[in-house]
């Protein structure tokens, strides 16, 4: 169930549609959840009723072009928009509860606007979680294909490029026909203007993640055909936070926290924040 929901205006004038769900006692702390490209924050109800029978109070968003949110969907101007509406989003949230320590949950290209977010304002976050994160480059991407993007991008930012492939979401078909049904989720390609700026954030964080502070929980399918689990073994090999903690799932697909194993996987989020708020 949805405690609460509203709009809160982002950068540009976009509405950014909030949501949250509220523990039934004091909340411990606040997990405020980014989602990751073409779905929206109503597909994480259930991590929400994890996390708030934890004591923890809920926040998530639609992304501008995405969900409830207004915008071109599946498109953004400038990567930075995402920053700065993550921090309009924060600072709304902080208001509602300013004493309670946060903790920044990405999932997938969410989990690249959280890490992106988090190396910039490190002294906000008591933590940070990222779930298949879209932090790498594949290797089937070669280098002139990024440049030709780039190129594309300047020339029509709004010019449709890719999309993902459904069935690779979950190994529950359940998940999958749900995915599929669901009016919000965005079942176009995404623009030319957003896969580049995606592109761009990821070939930079291999010499960035070393100046990463904030403790760190890094979570991600082995058998992930959408988030190239490289990301995470990048985050591994280079973050420079003394709490990291990274975590494969043999053979889960790209949504650890839709998949068969879920609840393990919802367990040992719970258990990493309980230990450190």
């Amino acid at each position: 169930m949805i405690d609460g929901e509203d709009r809160i205006r982002g950068v540009g004038g976009e509405q950014l549609y909030v949501r949250h769900w509220a523990p039934e006692g004091p909340p411990r702390a606040v997990v405020l959840i980014v989602h990751g490209l073409g779905e929206h924050s109503g597909r994480y109800g259930h991590v929400a009723a994890r996390l708030t029978d934890a004591g923890y109070v809920v926040w998530a968003y639609d992304h501008r072009g995405h969900g409830r949110s207004t915008g071109t969907r599946a498109h953004v101007d400038r990567y930075h928009d995402f920053l700065d509406d993550l921090e309009l989003v924060r600072r709304h949230v902080v208001a509602q509860h300013p004493d309670l320590p946060l903790v920044l949950l990405g999932h997938s290209m969410g989990g690249n606007i959280a890490l992106a977010y988090a190396l910039d304002e490190q002294d906000h976050l008591a933590g940070l979680v990222l779930s298949g994160p879209a932090v790498a480059l594949p290797d089937s991407v070669p280098g002139a294909l990024v440049g030709v993007s780039k190129v594309v991008a300047r020339v029509a930012p709004t010019a449709r490029v890719l999309a993902l492939d459904a069935t690779q979401v979950s190994r529950d078909p359940a998940v999958v026909a749900a995915y599929q049904a669901d009016p919000l989720v965005h079942h176009g390609k995404m623009t030319a203007g957003l896969g580049v700026a995606l592109l761009t954030s990821m070939s930079s964080f291999p010499d960035r993640v070393a100046d990463l502070r904030v403790p760190t929980l890094v979570m991600h399918g082995t058998d992930d055909g959408l988030a190239d689990v490289a990301g995470s073994r990048m985050l591994e090999a280079k973050a420079g936070s003394d709490d990291l903690t990274v975590t494969y799932y043999e053979g889960l697909a790209h949504e650890i926290f839709n998949e068969p194993e879920q609840d393990e996987v919802l367990d040992a989020v719970v258990a990493w924040i309980d230990a450190r708020v």
